[in-house]
């Protein structure tokens, strides 16, 4: 692969510039590209579809790994905002719920990186960390003040109850939000007032098919 082209000091502003916007392009096409064909998106299907040469794409991001990594530190970017804008719920009981249930819709919302997440899920523990345990720990620790949430629930059971629930997000031929019925019922499990729980308004248990096809998915 060609090396980058060598830039004067008057132009060096510029190349960065560019560099940043081709970048951005390229992540988001990316991220376009996954969510409707998967992970076997090639990076010469991603030029092509970001309108630049395959050797762009290669100065940007030296394999397939190094692009998941950039798309999935996004991510949890994204999730440690869905979970900071959670924390000014005023009730934080419902804090805690918009946090769990908003971080599951946004993961359920694209199951290819959703899935590239998981299968390295080790490697990005430090992500989580750094990113998401202050936020998810001061959330957790309001609930449990405020007297109405076990007092057993702690910051590690929200990466426990997405794990759980995580495989109702592959199946594309089962109702989109069956997963909600599991992810209620786990909070409302650790509950303590009756009318902090969902109960009922949860969906609806599977059908035998969409056992079916959930199982299929996990053999």
């Amino acid at each position: 692969m060609s090396a980058t082209p060598t830039v004067s000091g008057s132009d060096a502003p510029r190349a960065r510039k560019d560099a940043v916007r081709n970048r951005a392009i390229l992540l988001e096409t990316a991220d376009r590209l996954i969510a409707i064909r998967g992970l076997d998106v090639t990076f010469h299907q991603l030029a092509a579809a970001a309108g630049m040469g395959v050797g762009t794409v290669y100065r940007h991001f030296a394999d397939k790994e190094a692009l998941l990594g950039a798309l999935i530190e996004q991510r949890f970017d994204t999730a440690r905002d869905i979970m900071l804008a959670a924390e000014q719920v005023a009730d934080p009981i419902e804090a805690l719920r918009a946090a769990i249930v908003r971080t599951c819709e946004y993961h359920f919302s694209d199951r290819a990186l959703w899935q590239a997440m998981m299968s390295a899920a080790k490697r990005n523990q430090e992500l989580a960390r750094e990113r998401l345990l202050p936020v998810i720990t001061r959330i957790v620790a309001r609930a449990r003040a405020s007297g109405r949430l076990r007092d057993d629930f702690t910051a590690t059971d929200f990466p426990m109850i997405f794990l759980l629930t995580g495989n109702l997000g592959y199946p594309v031929d089962i109702r989109p939000d069956l997963w909600r019925r599991y992810v209620e019922s786990i909070i409302d499990g650790f509950m303590l007032q009756d009318s902090d729980r969902v109960g009922t308004a949860a969906p609806a248990a599977p059908t035998e098919d969409e056992v079916e096809r959930i199982l299929s998915c996990i053999e």
